[in-house]
């Protein structure tokens, strides 16, 4: 792989990390907001609600940290040193993966709170945390933040499926 190449690589690496990076922070406080109807996230962080920022914390940590291992899966598609038109298909399948991986980790975090609310007869946790009990709440982020844990480990799988790999999806197109 020649010097310029190697530095276009580094670059995008750089761009993509700090792009998917911005869109955890947004996804967080998106799927928040979508999770607990009841609590404004930012009226509550103004008021010095712990419990609410820690789960709020919780669930950057979480997105970012499974959307960290599609990122890695991005940098092991691209650094395979192919063909320009290879490599365009690797950067679309990349892409993707990434949207795969944002998917399963909101949708995985989504199920795990709510199976703890389950487990968890006579307590309502949102309840509780928009009332700034923090015992609750490190309970519900050790929980997303376990499961963000599991996911990620499972993603490093990703990009062994045949559907991910840019020479198989070139030959489909003839190329």
């Amino acid at each position: 792989m020649d010097l310029t190449f190697s530095i276009i690589i580094f670059l995008l690496q750089i761009f993509i990390g700090m792009l998917f990076a911005v869109l955890s922070v947004y996804l967080s406080l998106r799927f928040f907001d979508k999770m607990t109807e009841g609590i404004d996230e930012i009226k509550e962080l103004k008021k010095g609600n712990i419990a609410v920022a820690v789960i709020i914390a919780s669930l950057m940590l979480s997105i970012g940290t499974i959307i960290q291992q599609g990122v890695n899966q991005f940098d092991n598609i691209l650094l395979r040193g192919v063909s320009l038109p290879l490599f365009i298909i690797a950067f679309v399948m990349a892409m993707f993966q990434l949207a795969v991986v944002i998917l399963v980790a909101v949708l995985v975090i989504y199920v795990a709170i709510r199976v703890l609310d389950s487990m968890t007869v006579g307590i309502n946790e949102l309840e509780e945390i928009k009332k700034g009990n923090v015992a609750v709440a490190l309970i519900v982020a050790a929980v997303i933040y376990l499961v963000s844990f599991v996911v990620a480990g499972a993603m490093t799988g990703l990009n062994e499926l045949s559907v991910f790999n840019p020479e198989t999806v070139a030959a489909l197109l003839g190329m």
